[in-house]
């Protein structure tokens, strides 16, 4: 059952009065339509239970619904999850993560646990929307609360989704509030995925949370990892990471990028730097993809899983291909996101007397910056990994736009290479639909064994330098705007690329991104914005206040 998860990322406020809860007592609470079975924007629901960490409520319709032997059977698991919850989780999570916010706004120590009926696909959800007051946004509840899946009780998963759920209502006081910065949304839902696995979840892995990611993953393999549109593929990329990061770095950075003032990619590369490793994300990366489909510590610890059940896991090449003869040559054009890995596979008949070397070429869009790590086979069984080069013979790099590779003897004692081609250019702002951007890739069998020094580079470089001023030239000329609704994060269009490129030339928007997204890096810059002609409150939601000071300033 895939789980779904919903954000908006506001200022907490805390309220100035709040009345306790009482056992048996109803309450509506507005809910999220799009994750509610029925799809309503409010539910009743009864308090079943008060534990020493959590209120427990199940909503009226689904315990109405349910047979008196069903309801005997629930009420056992809820105490089962009661205790969980009380005794493991929160201890455990508070005390590797840190403290959600407490009391928090319901001036309430414990947390508020919703059991509901919502849509199958999704175990629960966690709104930040509700951690502020009714005066703020209408639709908040005022609670530090969490949505479970009231199907998850009976078939085993509530725990999972429970620990998963609350590490989002830690991570968003941890990050959010206490360091004003709105995480990006892949990792924010790694550090989620962590969670059941921290608890020991994932060591019985038939009934694991890792299982169900894995399978999600082969799925779809190439799955952009930054990019999130939440779905199937997009939990399994990340845990299968998470899980990587995990076994070769240590918890520790899940926590210690949590806990920075940086987001996303930016985070862990802080994080690594903190912990003493000479690795980047980028190196990391790297080594993943290299990992999913070779996943043998024999060649290099780097290039595998550590957990006893991906031991043997390995992805199908995204595209295979033979090479037959001198004449063959397999072109491959592909349109593809940032940190998106695919695995081309070529194959050739062995033949001991051949003398053929196999050269693969490379370009991609101007600007773009890829990384092309290879493993190649070889016929006495050992494997050989490395990297495409980038520029000139004399100065090599292991990334770029413009590639080219020779290897020696392929098919008399190399008789299969697999290229990983990735764009490592984006680092921050992923939204759920990210710009492409194009490569080309020539693989052919030839006599000559030499490393070309492409001369055209410079005039590659003199192209991507008049492409940044273009592109500088097109933030310039966006014209003044008028501001007709509300903006936040997630929202999306042309008034959002109007809105950055006003908080650009407002000297408030150092990483100048015009992409027409609105995500945690223009929060962060509305937020300046707001702090800069004292608008309150200050919490990068362009509502009322905000669009008025800025019209005032365009009219001026």
């Amino acid at each position: 059952m895939k789980k779904i998860i919903l954000f908006f990322f506001f200022c907490f406020l805390f309220s100035e009065s709040a009345s306790a809860d009482f056992l048996n007592q109803t309450s509506i609470f507005n809910i999220n339509s799009d994750y509610e079975y029925l799809g309503r924007r409010e539910v009743s629901a009864n308090l079943m239970k008060i534990s020493n960490k959590a209120h427990w409520y199940v909503s009226d319709d689904y315990w109405a619904g349910i047979s008196q032997p069903e309801q005997t059977i629930f009420l056992a698991k809820l105490d089962e999850l009661a205790r969980e919850f009380d005794d493991r989780i929160y201890p455990i999570e508070t005390q590797f993560w840190g403290a959600e916010s407490n009391p928090g706004i319901d001036n309430d120590p414990r947390v508020t646990i919703l059991i509901t009926k919502l849509i199958d696909l999704a175990g629960g959800y966690f709104d930040s929307s509700h951690l502020y007051k009714k005066s703020q946004i209408p639709e908040s509840n005022e609670r530090e609360m969490v949505f479970i899946n009231s199907l998850s009780l009976l078939n085993g998963r509530a725990k999972i989704f429970l620990a998963h759920e609350f590490q989002h209502l830690i991570g968003f006081q941890q990050k959010d509030i206490l360091k004003n910065v709105s995480e990006d949304i892949w990792l924010n839902e790694a550090r989620a995925e962590h969670a059941p696995r921290l608890l020991g979840y994932d060591e019985n892995y038939e009934t694991s949370n890792i299982r169900r990611r894995v399978f999600a993953f082969q799925a779809d393999p190439s799955e952009p990892l930054a990019e999130w549109k939440n779905k199937a593929p997009d939990y399994g990329a990340i845990t299968l990471f998470s899980y990587y990061l995990v076994d070769h770095y240590g918890e520790k950075m899940l926590v210690d990028s949590l806990k920075n003032g940086k987001i996303g990619i930016d985070s862990l590369n802080e994080a690594l730097l903190l912990n003493g490793f000479t690795e980047r994300f980028s190196d990391i990366f790297s080594n993943w993809t290299i990992a999913n489909v070779l996943n043998d510590e024999t060649v290099s610890p780097k290039f595998a899983y550590r957990y006893e059940h991906l031991k043997n896991f390995r992805v199908s090449p995204s595209q295979s291909s033979t090479i037959y003869g001198a004449e063959n040559i397999v072109s491959i054009f592909k349109t593809v996101k940032d940190w998106q890995p695919a695995w081309y596979e070529f194959n050739t008949s062995v033949n001991s007397g051949s003398n053929l070397n196999l050269r693969i070429d490379f370009s991609a869009d101007p600007g773009t910056n890829f990384k092309i790590p290879y493993v190649a086979f070889k016929i006495n069984g050992q494997k050989e990994t490395g990297f495409v080069p980038f520029g000139s013979t004399s100065s090599p790099q292991v990334s770029g736009s413009n590639g080219t590779l020779y290897l020696k003897n392929f098919g008399s004692e190399i008789y299969k290479l697999i290229l990983i081609p990735a764009n490592h250019s984006k680092t921050a702002d992923f939204t759920e639909n990210d710009p492409t951007s194009s490569f080309n890739l020539k693989v052919q069998l030839t006599s000559e064994f030499q490393k070309i020094t492409p001369s055209i580079q410079n005039l590659l470089d003199q192209i991507s330098a008049l492409q940044n001023q273009i592109n500088q030239l097109k933030i310039s000329s966006i014209s003044q705007f008028s501001l007709d609704r509300n903006l936040s994060v997630g929202s999306q269009g042309e008034d959002v690329r109007q809105l950055q490129d006003f908080l650009i030339k407002e000297e408030v928007y150092p990483e100048a991104r015009i992409t027409g997204y609105f995500g945690p890096l223009t929060k962060n810059a509305v937020i300046r914005f707001q702090q800069k002609y004292a608008i309150s409150p200050q919490i990068g939601y362009v509502g009322l206040k905000t669009r008025t000071k800025i019209q005032e300033l365009l009219n001026f």
